[in-house]
C-alpha cells in the first residue's frame, strides 16, 4: 500500500479505483482513510484537527456516499457489546462508525423518487439519529441501565434498516443518483463514492456506472470494493486502477482480535469466525437449515426458497455449506457422502470461479442431489 499512500500525499491518485481482496482485508477502512487523506486541508495525519478530518472520523463528511450490499449487523452488535463492557472513546468511535456505515446507505439523495421502498424506515432512522448523538466522545454516556437500553434500541433500529436494504446489489437508480450528485454538486470540497461488493451489480447498473467512470467529474473519486475481482467486467476493469489486498495472516488476525476486540487468544480461528459468532440470532440456524435441506431431498419442493437474501450476507453461504458437510457425514452412508461432497466441491468452485449467486447455487445443489438419488442412501 506504499504506492497508494504516496499518490494520496502527492494528490496524483486517479479518480476511479478498485480495491480487491478477501473479506476482512480492510478494503473499506482503507477507502475511508484514503478519502480522508485526499480531503484533508492540512498534512493528512490521522490526528489532524481540520474540519474535514474531524467529519471523516465520525463518517459525518457530507460529500461521502456509500452504496452496496453488505451485512453490517455483526459489526454493530460487536460495537454495542464492546461499548457496554469498555466505556472508552475508541469503543464509541467503533460503534458510531459501524452504524454510520449503515445510515450512509439511506442518504435521501440515493432514494429520491423511490421513497416508497423506504416504507417503515422513518422510525428506525429517526431513532438511530437521536441515539447516536450520545456516542460522540464529547457526550457523557448514560449509566449502566440507560446504556444497555440505548444499545438495545440501536441494535433493534439497525436490524430494521438492514432488512430494508436491497438484496440484489446496487440498483440502477442509485447509480444514477450518485452519478448526478457527483456531476452537479458544486461544494468545492472533494467528493467520494464508495461501492461495496461492486461485483454484485447487475448489467444495467454496471453500464450506468461505466458512463461516469469514462469521464469522472473533477475532484471526485470512485472506489469499487470487491472480494471477486474476476466478476468485474473487463470494460470496468480497464477504467480502474486496481489495488490488491492480501488476506491477513493468522498472527495479524489474532493480534486484531486481542487488541481491538479483547478476545482471548486462540478463542477464534480468525476474524471471519469471530464476526460470525457475534451474530447471536443465527446460533443454531445453520444446522436447522442444513437439516431441512437434507430431509427435503426426498420431496419434490425446494425448502429454502424464503432465504434468498440471507445467502447474500457475508459468510452465510460458507457456514451453511460447512453445516451441510457436518450433517451429511452423520446422515448419509459412505457412497452417498462421496457423491454429495463432489457436488459441494462443484458448488464452491462455481462460486469462486464464476461468482454465481449463492441462492441459485444452493437451489441447484438441492435439485442435483435429488437427481443423484442421494436421499435414498440415507441410513
Amino acid at each position: 500500500m506504499s504506492n497508494l499512500s504516496r499518490e494520496v500525499a502527492q494528490r496524483t491518485l486517479p479518480a476511479s479505483l478498485l480495491f480487491h481482496g478477501p473479506h476482512y482485508s480492510a478494503k473499506l477502512t482503507t477507502a475511508l482513510e484514503t478519502s480522508r487523506g485526499l480531503s484533508c486541508a492540512k498534512s493528512g495525519d490521522w490526528n489532524c484537527t481540520c474540519d474535514h478530518c474531524r467529519n471523516h472520523r465520525t463518517l459525518d463528511y457530507p460529500w461521502l456516499m456509500i452504496l452496496g450490499q453488505k451485512n453490517l449487523l455483526a459489526e454493530i452488535e460487536i460495537g454495542a457489546s464492546l461499548l457496554e463492557h469498555h466505556r472508552t472513546d475508541p469503543r464509541r468511535f467503533f460503534l458510531l462508525r459501524a452504524v454510520k456505515k449503515l445510515l450512509k446507505r439511506f442518504d435521501p439523495i440515493l432514494w429520491e423518487g423511490d421513497e416508497a421502498k423506504l416504507k417503515g424506515t422513518s422510525g428506525p432512522l429517526s431513532s438511530l439519529q437521536d441515539d447516536l448523538e450520545v456516542l460522540y466522545p464529547a457526550q457523557k454516556l448514560p449509566e449502566e441501565k440507560g446504556l444497555i437500553s440505548l444499545l438495545e434500541r440501536i441494535s433493534s433500529a439497525s436490524k430494521a434498516l438492514s432488512d430494508a436494504l436491497p438484496s440484489t446489489g446496487i440498483p440502477i437508480h442509485q447509480i444514477r443518483k450518485a452519478s448526478a450528485w457527483a456531476r452537479t454538486t458544486t461544494s468545492g470540497a472533494p467528493k467520494f463514492v464508495l461501492l461495496e461488493n461492486a461485483d454484485k451489480m447487475a448489467e444495467s447498473p454496471r453500464n450506468a456506472l461505466l458512463k461516469i467512470l469514462e469521464e469522472p467529474p473533477s475532484n471526485t473519486w470512485f472506489f469499487l470494493l470487491t472480494s471477486q475481482k474476476g466478476a468485474i467486467l473487463p470494460t470496468l476493469l480497464s477504467r480502474l486502477r486496481a489495488f490488491s489486498f492480501a488476506q491477513r495472516t493468522t498472527e495479524e488476525q489474532q493480534s486484531i482480535l486481542g487488541t481491538l476486540f479483547h478476545s482471548t487468544p486462540g478463542s477464534y480461528v480468525g476474524l471471519a469466525d469471530y464476526f460470525q459468532a457475534s451474530e447471536t440470532h443465527k446460533k443454531g440456524l445453520y444446522d436447522e437449515l442444513a437439516s431441512q435441506f437434507l430431509e427435503a431431498l426426498g420431496q419434490p419442493i425446494y425448502p429454502l426458497e424464503a432465504y434468498g437474501k440471507f445467502w447474500s450476507e457475508e459468510d452465510n453461504f460458507r457456514v451453511f455449506l460447512e453445516a451441510l458437510v457436518a450433517q451429511a457425514d452423520a446422515r448419509l452412508d459412505l457412497t452417498a457422502q462421496e457423491r454429495f461432497f463432489e457436488l459441494l466441491t462443484e458448488v464452491r468452485g462455481r462460486r469462486d470461479t464464476y461468482n454465481l449467486g449463492p441462492a441459485l447455487l444452493i437451489e441447484t445443489l438441492f435439485y442435483r442431489a435429488r437427481a443423484a438419488d442421494i436421499s435414498s442412501r440415507a441410513p
